[in-house]
């Protein structure tokens, strides 16, 4: 009751007992007329009134008591809103975060509060903070270049879990900025991401170059194309191919019917008629469902006598005359390091 008073009493400007009552609002709330003569004598100000001092000396700057308890009213705000705001990261905002990433982000937030409100309680106080500042400054620079790649690192963390191209359990192949690595999603944790390699072997990414690649990832449908190619004789007939092919491919079970097989002539190639084979299988019975229609397709082509022709260059040696003796004699030519190799001799 005596402090509202005495508030009061401070904003009148004329020292009156008379002004004085006319300045408080609740008769309630006037006291002793002893106490409002000693204020009106012009005592000055709220601290004279418990015999405290005026001002208080704090790093070389005279502060008031008022002051000084304003200064550390912002500072516990501060500390109780970076709690609250804490609590609400965690809680609400980071709640599709994985644990680790959502602790991580509401702490940060959180003494980044405290800092704010730190600064903003010296700036309130009246303390000179350039030197601060200039120090600070300097350390931000020294810091920023030292943990380039960890904030980079963390930014791109968060945003993969937002935009999610990935989930544990994912197959994916990473490529573009990194060598291509194909493997299982394991864990994609605060600053770096975790697959399983199809050979068993474990690799760790930094999320920044998880996040600058262009990810492929396997999971995202039901069904999935496999995708093979046929090489065939020149002297076969590719129409009468290409309709076994898909004759064998309907009565196969795991076969899609929609999207139906694609079956066509790719190019012609050095050796072969290079044939696409196009079907769609169950994601799930894609590995399965590959190799065996390898398999069976090469079977299918050696029961109809389809010849798969190995790769062919055909050389010609020519004869040279040495200038001594007259006798001619073949020049030396290699042929390639094919398989199988058919020889033609002609004389030049």
């Amino acid at each position: 009751m005596k402090f509202v008073a005495a508030k009061q009493i401070l904003q009148c400007k004329e020292h009156s007992v008379t002004l004085i009552s006319k300045c408080l609002l609740p008769k309630t709330y006037i006291l002793e007329e002893r106490l409002f003569i000693e204020l009106a004598d012009g005592i000055g100000n709220f601290t004279s009134v418990f015999g405290l001092p005026d001002t208080v000396n704090l790093l070389g700057v005279e502060l008031s008591l008022f002051t000084i308890l304003v200064t550390i009213l912002i500072i516990v705000v501060g500390f109780v809103v970076a709690h609250a705001v804490r609590i609400v990261i965690i809680k609400y905002i980071g709640s599709r975060l994985p644990p680790d990433t959502r602790k991580s982000l509401g702490r940060t937030v959180y003494y980044g509060m405290i800092a704010i409100s730190l600064l903003s309680a010296l700036g309130y106080s009246g303390v000179d903070l350039s030197g601060l500042f200039l120090a600070g400054g300097i350390a931000g620079i020294v810091i920023g270049f030292a943990t380039q790649s960890l904030f980079s690192n963390l930014i791109s963390g968060i945003f993969l879990h937002i935009d999610k191209p990935m989930k544990i359990g994912d197959p994916v192949l990473i490529t573009g900025k990194l060598p291509d690595v194909a493997g299982v999603v394991v864990e994609v944790t605060t600053l770096s991401s975790r697959f399983r390699m199809f050979d068993g072997t474990y690799v760790r990414l930094p999320n920044s170059d998880v996040f600058l690649s262009e990810i492929r990832n396997f999971s995202g449908a039901a069904a999935r194309r496999i995708e093979l190619t046929v090489g065939v004789a020149y002297k076969e007939d590719a129409n009468k191919v290409i309709n076994m092919i898909r004759k064998n491919l309907s009565e196969t079970s795991m076969v899609l019917v929609e999207p139906a097989p694609d079956i066509y002539v790719n190019d012609l190639g050095d050796s072969s008629v290079n044939i696409n084979v196009w079907c769609w299988v169950p994601f799930s019975e894609w590995f399965e469902m590959k190799k065996q229609l390898i398999a069976q397709i090469k079977a299918l082509l050696d029961a109809n006598g389809i010849e798969i022709p190995f790769p062919q260059r055909v050389v010609y040696l020519s004869k040279q005359e040495q200038p001594d003796s007259g006798v001619s004699r073949p020049a030396e030519s290699f042929g390639s390091s094919s398989a199988k190799s058919s020889l033609n001799i002609e004389d030049l």
